[in-house]
Parts: structure tokens; sequence; C-alpha cells
């Protein structure tokens, strides 16, 4: 019984590790945060550091579509982008 419960316990931990790294998840509540400020219920510093995370996230989207892209680029051509 404790092998079990030890296994779901590992799995649970897993899954919520998981899941915080899921990018609808990062995304859904950065946008929870944003509907929250719009409501007035952030302060300024919060609002300023939401702001800062939006932007972080979104520096990390523009960077990870630019390595898609070259990625694409080489198997459409054979080579490497040139830039």
């Amino acid at each position: 019984m404790a092998l079990t419960a030890e296994k779901q316990r590992r799995w649970r931990q897993k899954r919520s590790a998981q899941a915080q790294t899921d990018p609808r998840v990062i995304e859904g509540a950065l946008l929870a945060e944003v509907e929250r400020c719009e409501r007035g219920e952030l302060s300024d510093p919060e609002r300023i550091a939401l702001a800062d995370r939006l932007t972080a996230r979104a520096k990390e989207l523009l960077w990870r579509s630019h390595e898609l892209s070259q990625i694409a680029f080489k198997l459409r051509t054979g080579s490497d982008h040139p830039l």
C-alpha cells in the first residue's frame, strides 16, 4: 500500500511540475493577473512587475519563433539561414 501511495505522490509532483511549465498555463496566469490589474486590484509596483513578466514572456516566445523559423528554413533549403 505504501508503495502505491508513494507512486501516486511522485506522479502528482511530476504532473504539477509539467503544468507549471506548460505555455498555456503560464499565459493563462499572466492574463488572469492582467484582468486583476484592469480592475484596479494591483498596486503600481505590482503592475510594473507584471509588465516586466509579460515583456520577458514575449521575448521568450519571439526567440523561440525565430529558432523554429531557422529550422524550417534549413528543412526547405538544406542550408542555414543567411542571417
